[in-house]
Parts: C-alpha cells; structure tokens; sequence
C-alpha cells in the first residue's frame, strides 16, 4: 500500500468499552490462542481463516478498494500509534511504554489509507491501516512493536501534543449523558429522559447538570437493579474523536490538538495486540507505518464471537 492518495470521569458507571459498542463492530472476547482451528484433518478451511493467509502483501500497489480515510500531522516530527481509551486509565508514565513511537516527516500532512480484509466471513473488516511516509514499493518490513488494544480503538497523533490532550476535561463546559440496554426504558420514565440515537439521554448539558443526572440515574439503576450501561461524556479531546469516529462510515474521526492533526480509528477487530511495521522500499526510504489489524489470533477470536 503506497502514498495514494470519556471520556472517563469519577461518576462514570460504565467503561468505554460500552461506547465503542455504537460502531457496528462487536467486540470480541478474549480468547486463547487456536480456539477457532479446525480438526486437524479438515481440508476445507473457514473463508475468514483462509483469508488471512491469502490477503494481498503490503508491497502492492493501490488498488481500488485501499481507501485514503484522512491525514495526520506531526509537528515534532514524532507520530505516537496506541489505545487512546487507556489514557484515563494509566498515568503518562506507565502509557509511555505502551506507546508506538517512530520518526516521520514534520513538514507536510501524512495521509492515513486503509485496506479492507476484502474477503471470507469477515471481508469489511480492516486487513490494515497505514500512514504513507513516502513514495515507492515496499521491498522491506521491520516490527517496530505491539500496539495493545483495550478499548477497540487506536490513535495516531503527534507525541508532543498528547501533552495538551483533555482526556477527561470538558473543552467547552459541556457534557453529554446517555444510556441504554434492557432497562433503559424503565429509567427513562423515571426520569423523563428523550430518546437519543444510543438509547436515551441528553447532549449538550451544561456540566454540573450533566453530572446530576447521571448521579440520580446511577442511584435509580442500583436501587431498582435495573440492568443498562450508562455514560457520562464530557466534551473532552477524548469525547470529539470519538464522536467523529461514530459518525463517519469507516469508523475514522479525525481533530486537532495543539495544532496537530490527530486520527483515531476503531480496529473493526475490536481488542487484541497488533503489529506495527515501519515499511521501507528498495533503497530503504521509509514508504509507511503500517497497523497490521487482520492478524491469524484477531480472526480467531473474531470466529470465537460469531460462531
């Protein structure tokens, strides 16, 4: 693939785990490795499985279906890749070690191109995502290392600008509550809640109010043992990717911080741990970081899921 082209806070009840069920891409559980091999003497493999062994080399060329999603900018001329969702949960310190952290042209926007598995059971999900670096043919990989994933979702942003990143904090004094499942209607009687595109709930909040509401709805929810997820949102960083994710068909939203364009994107996998290369060509020019999300263990636990 070449060049071509909440947010958490205290009185949250739920992880984002419940957020990034919105995307239409379920979530697989854990699973051990080979949960999903055939008998060892079956000839016929599963679509899905032999997908992965068949999905086209990362030195092809664009072809139609690699689709260019955005672009990134990184300022410093270093481009961190890692689950963003664990920033409300891991001090800067212990994340840094998580992080995939590689040199990149500072100079100019980096586009961002996604390639669909493209066939089997699992044909829509993402064989890969890459940030192009340059021209040419990748004649090259080298693992630079394992991005872990917790809460589907991983985000390419510059390093220095996650020192200005509000993963919690509301940017304009807003915040958003929802809630959804079983019961939710029981508690939206209760507490005359509207529907909302997730269920039901309230944008747009001014923030103590927010937290009101989710305060009585986590009493009444305990109280009543009602069983739904619910989700507190103040308009943090955080909260503005995510929203732009939600919205955009290829589950890629795009935002500026400090004056660095960011990308998150859901890994259609859901969690897992996934390869990051650093693809060069011939000469050993730096032609892209490559995410490799179609892995054998992400489709085996993906089979584990959907059987």
């Amino acid at each position: 693939m070449a060049r071509a082209k909440k947010s958490t806070a205290k009185k949250k009840t739920t992880t984002e785990k419940s957020a990034k069920a919105k995307t239409k891409t379920k979530t697989p559980a854990r699973t051990t490795r080979g949960a999903a091999k055939p008998a060892a003497k079956q000839t016929n493999a599963k679509p899905a499985k032999r997908a992965v062994v068949k999905r086209r080399a990362a030195t092809e060329s664009l072809v139609e279906d690699d689709m260019v999603l955005g672009s990134v900018t990184a300022p410093s001329g270093r481009l961190a890749i890692f689950d963003v969702g664990l920033v409300g949960y891991l001090p800067r310190a212990a994340l840094e070690p998580a992080m995939i952290v590689a040199s990149v042209p500072a100079d100019r926007p980096l586009p961002v191109v996604g390639r669909r598995l493209g066939q089997g059971r699992f044909a829509k999900c993402w064989d890969c995502i890459a940030i192009a670096l340059g021209d040419g043919k990748v004649a090259s990989s080298t693992k630079l290392g394992e991005a872990g994933v917790d809460f589907a979702r991983l985000i390419a942003i510059d390093h220095e600008a996650l020192d200005h990143w509000r993963h919690e904090d509301s940017l304009d004094g807003l915040a958003d509550f929802v809630f959804w499942g079983r019961d939710a209607g029981h508690l939206a009687r209760a507490v005359r809640a509207p529907a909302a595109p997730e269920g039901h709930g309230w944008a747009n909040l001014p923030l103590a109010e927010a937290e009101a509401r989710a305060d009585q709805a986590g009493r009444l929810k305990a109280q009543n043992h009602w069983l739904l997820a619910t989700d507190f949102r103040p308009h943090s960083h955080h909260f503005h990717a995510l929203a732009a994710a939600r919205k955009d068909p290829h589950g890629v939203g795009a935002i500026d911080v400090a004056g660095a364009r960011a990308v998150l994107f859901f890994t259609s996998w859901g969690d897992g741990v996934f390869p990051v290369y650093l693809d060069a060509d011939a000469a050993g020019r730096p032609v892209q970081l490559r995410v490799q999300l179609a892995t054998p263990e992400s489709v085996s636990a993906m089979l584990a899921v959907n059987r």
